[in-house]
């Protein structure tokens, strides 16, 4: 695969494409994760439209962690739902298929944002205030960086603030998103314009590539050695 840097005036042709939020017929989607540059598991995800529009997301998520005594398997599957054109969240869930199969649902309602929690067979719950620039960011769950991509300002630009929220902690946490500039990626015989972002959250910072349609095509986290890259990119 090559990569090649396109000069900042051509970073227009791009952007003025606007990130759309409806699904034109399905979208489906695989990913490979590495830590510390050997492939430890694999994400996949589907989008449907709903009936009245709104953007169903499904995926499907095998990550194997070692911590150098023994390798664990970790298998889930989350659904998330989004309102049509802003993705504004609606509700989310994510279901454990290994260790004690812990859950938790995340609903956005009267302006509140509630989380219910099963963990080792106890139900917990906590709501708080839903914020307009929110988006649920479960740290886990790579391909949830497209949705935050998408909500992105091309025409205002800049370094631009999210709130993330996190499920497993009820709660978010300051997100930042800044354009850093657009990308040529040569993957055998397709050239694929892309764009190159820097999101920021906590004391952590992730390097996301995103195409024209502001779809997730390749993920960093120096600070965990974590890549998330599509498949035919790795290919």
């Amino acid at each position: 695969m090559k990569m090649l840097f396109v000069a900042a005036s051509e970073i227009v042709l791009v952007l003025s494409m606007a990130y759309a939020g409806d699904v034109q017929g399905g979208y489906s989607q695989s990913y490979t994760i590495l830590i510390k540059g050997e492939s430890a598991g694999t994400e996949t995800v589907t989008e449907q439209s709903g009936k009245g529009g709104e953007i169903i997301s499904t995926s499907e998520h095998e990550i194997y962690v070692s911590d150098r005594l023994e390798t664990k398997r970790m298998a889930f599957s989350t659904r998330l739902v989004l309102s049509k054109g802003t993705l504004v969240p609606i509700s989310y869930n994510c279901r454990y298929s290994t260790g004690s199969g812990d859950s938790y649902d995340v609903t956005v309602k009267n302006g509140q944002v509630t989380r219910i929690l099963n963990k080792n067979g106890r139900t917990s719950e906590v709501a708080t205030p839903f914020k307009p620039n929110m988006v649920i960011f479960d740290i886990n769950v790579y391909h949830q960086y497209d949705y935050l991509i998408r909500r992105y300002d091309a025409k205002k630009g800049g370094r631009q603030e999210f709130a993330g929220f996190i499920p497993i902690n009820g709660s978010d946490i300051p997100l930042a998103v800044t354009l850093l500039g657009e990308e040529k990626l040569e993957i055998g015989k397709t050239t694929l314009r892309a764009n190159n972002f820097r999101v920021e959250f906590g004391n952590r910072s992730a390097m996301v590539t995103a195409d024209k349609n502001g779809r997730l095509v390749r993920l960093a986290i120096p600070a965990q050695d974590i890549q998330v890259e599509r498949k035919d990119l790795s290919q």
